[in-house]
């Protein structure tokens, strides 16, 4: 009983891969039959990698992902227009043995004969993107808007685009157990009804935040996406007609009154898109080096070569102060050098005058007849007279006047 549910979804997938159209989503399962291979109980036993035959990746506009549920490989995109046939080439991997085998897929493009005039952009935060590929959860998906919101469009309402949020720039939620969330569109030939209008003009004051917490806000039609199972992003939520894009995006060239408006229509088209690597502007560096190394470097080089300046010119300052002092000032600084001396021998001899308590109780012990030998050997220069005596001022040589009256 579990073995033909699984048998006859094998069945379908590969007879519905045949053909896929353009401006339609399409949905392609990797499963281990594909490689004669069978599921042993393990998800993870097996990994697959797709690429363009005989090129290194997939196209823009296929994408692949990893069901960690499952164990399944999941290719999706969107065909563009004017798209030829073309081949997969897939590597599948048995982690248990070690096994590799490839695969060939082709891939049948065709134009659908009346695609989407007027789209609807949703995300939806309580799901990732390999949930979308139930087709029971994107049936109710579509009956909300079928029975609900647009009944015109019951009879060719379908998916357009669909990816994951993180894919297209949003975060990821703190809390693991959290779904990262998916964006789609849901396209058709038919106008937008009344009450889409109107959900659009009771969201658009949010459109500034570009995308909400959830659960930030509810809108009158959130009890129909509730009960279905889908907690929608209402900052996110859009109203796209692709016809009046391709129209100005031809006037756009001759035109430039229409300018203004085409860009708003990309603006709101285009929220949730990723630029590719090629319209990434070039970013030029050139003004941060200046502004981070020359500037300083010149402001350094001119701070040094003032100081240099000023320090050259305080030397030869000083130079010049020292040749130019005169001859009285060198007189005085002499004089007072002479008066320095004079006072320092004097006090020099104050000290030496004074005389030790060891000499004078020598002098009382030896004071008997016996000993005037050892008085006599008591220098005769402490006496009173000789000890303040001071000392001759330091020669000074002759001058030409006294060396006239010398007789020798």
């Amino acid at each position: 009983m579990k073995f033909f549910p699984l048998l006859f979804l094998l069945v379908s997938t590969c007879a519905a891969q045949d053909t896929f159209l353009t401006t339609k989503v399409f949905v392609m399962p990797i499963v281990p039959s594909l490689f004669n291979w069978t599921l042993q109980g393990h998800t993870s036993q097996y990994t697959y990698r797709p690429s363009l035959l005989n090129a290194p990746d997939l196209p823009d506009w296929i994408h692949y992902t990893h069901s960690r549920s499952n164990g399944k490989g999941y290719l999706y995109g969107v065909p563009p227009m004017k798209q030829n046939d073309l081949e997969l080439e897939i590597v599948g991997l048995n982690k248990g043995t070690y096994e590799t085998q490839c695969e060939t897929v082709l891939l049948k493009v065709e134009e659908k004969p009346d695609p989407a005039k007027y789209e609807v952009q949703l995300k939806i935060d309580n799901l990732n993107v390999e949930d979308m590929f139930d087709e029971l959860r994107m049936n109710r998906l579509l009956d909300v808007f079928r029975n609900n919101l647009w009944p015109q469009s019951h009879a060719d309402l379908y998916v357009t685009f669909l990816e994951s949020a993180v894919q297209l720039g949003a975060r990821l939620p703190l809390s693991p157990n959290e779904r990262e969330g998916v964006v789609l569109k849901l396209g058709s030939q038919v106008e937008f009804s009344a009450a889409l209008i109107e959900l659009q003009e009771e969201v658009k004051p949010l459109w500034k935040l570009l995308s909400c917490p959830r659960d930030f806000k509810r809108t009158t039609v959130d009890r129909f996406f509730r009960d279905a199972g889908f907690a929608l992003d209402w900052c996110a939520f859009r109203l796209v007609i692709t016809e009046e894009l391709s129209s100005l995006r031809h006037l756009a060239h001759h035109e430039v009154g229409v300018v203004d408006h085409y860009n708003n229509l990309i603006e709101s088209d285009t929220i949730w898109s990723a630029p590719s690597k090629a319209e990434v502007p070039q970013r030029s560096y050139v003004n941060e080096f200046v502004a981070t190394i020359l500037v300083p470097m010149l402001i350094m080089i001119c701070l040094v070569i003032i100081l240099s300046l000023i320090l050259c010119f305080h030397h030869e300052g000083i130079s010049k102060r020292n040749k130019q002092m005169p001859a009285v000032q060198m007189v005085q600084y002499t004089a007072v050098h002479r008066a320095t001396n004079t006072l320092r021998s004097l006090s020099n001899q104050r000290d030496a005058c004074t005389v030790p308590s060891e000499v004078a109780s020598y002098k009382v012990q030896n004071s008997s007849p016996s000993n005037t030998l050892l008085k006599t050997t008591i220098p005769r220069t402490v006496g009173e007279n000789s000890c303040y005596r001071p000392n001759p001022p330091p020669y000074s040589g002759f001058s030409q006047s006294t060396s006239d009256h010398v007789d020798f």
